[in-house]
């Protein structure tokens, strides 16, 4: 993900998009939202899409 993310902020920053809020405000503002969240909010397999019936047979389908 921190790969296509990358790409993403490439990409933008090459075809001239300003961002009013710069980078570092916006990376310690998206640590302070990702911290305060419970763990089965983030992508930790614990929640969302992981535990519904399909989630939970394609985490089986891959031996997790």
């Amino acid at each position: 993900m921190l790969v296509s993310l990358g790409t993403l902020g490439a990409d933008l920053a090459l075809a001239g998009v300003k961002s009013l809020i710069p980078a570092d405000e916006v990376i310690d503002a998206m640590g302070q939202i990702g911290r305060a969240l419970p763990g089965t909010l983030r992508e930790t397999g614990l929640g969302g899409l992981a535990v519904t019936p399909t989630g939970k047979a394609l985490a089986e389908g891959i031996g997790m």
